[in-house]
């Protein structure tokens, strides 16, 4: 990728950001007037060592090192039925390009984007974790940035990313259990929190009744895998 491109997949992006809001109206609500900051920062994320930034005539991948892995979040194609051929091809293209040092590839999707799901499946990779997600009601409440108690676990209240609006910051809840989410999330919110997020590993068929009865619901997960 080059030049224009990185205009052309910021605006590919967007799109993608407003579409999935009707699925997760706080955690995915997109920012306005993001487009050409986006396209600066893919920009020079791509003239980082170990990035490699690929495109077809229909779509884009931007992978990036961490550890063993390499990640791609910024992922997308014109349409849905494009998946299965220039998804496919961008994610081997990923592959074929980084660095000997990454052994497994990691793609974040929607949930909901079935189409993508299908496509990271028939190359063999799975879902090794899934964020669990709450909305809170936070009016009137002093926002308490950064690492925080609530009750007996800890959380990290920071601002969202910016291509995303969920008016106000998000309090991340790494390692928990899902029986401590609810309490949690509620201390969140009384910490100016307007969304509570759980990054988890367990089995789905366990964790899904007790995150779903506190109110919780499953907008992303995390592919993972050696391409075949």
């Amino acid at each position: 990728m080059g030049g224009d491109d990185y205009t052309w997949a910021a605006a590919l992006m967007q799109r993608r950001r407003e579409r999935f809001a009707q699925f997760s109206p706080v955690f995915w609500r997109p920012a306005t007037g993001v487009e050409e900051a986006h396209a600066e920062f893919m920009r020079s994320l791509a003239a980082q060592d170990g990035t490699v930034a690929v495109r077809t005539d229909h779509g884009f991948a931007i992978s990036t090192p961490a550890g063993d892995r390499c990640v791609v979040d910024d992922f997308a194609v014109d349409h849905d039925d494009l998946w299965r051929t220039d998804g496919a091809e961008l994610a081997f293209g990923v592959w074929a390009a980084r660095s000997f040092r990454q052994t497994t590839l990691r793609v974040v999707t929607a949930t909901a984007d079935e189409p993508k799901r299908t496509m990271l499946r028939s190359l063999g990779l799975t879902v090794v974790e899934r964020w669990w997600v709450k909305e809170l009601d936070s009016a009137g409440a002093e926002v308490i940035w950064g690492h925080v108690m609530l009750g007996s676990v800890s959380g990290l209240i920071v601002p969202a990313p910016p291509v995303y609006d969920p008016q106000g910051p998000v309090c991340l809840l790494n390692g928990i259990a899902a029986a401590d989410a609810a309490v949690a999330a509620d201390q969140a919110a009384r910490r100016g929190a307007v969304l509570a997020i759980v990054p988890d590993t367990s089995d789905r068929s366990v964790v899904a009744p007790i995150f779903e009865s506190a109110g919780f619901h499953n907008p992303s997960e995390f592919y993972e895998g050696e391409p075949r």
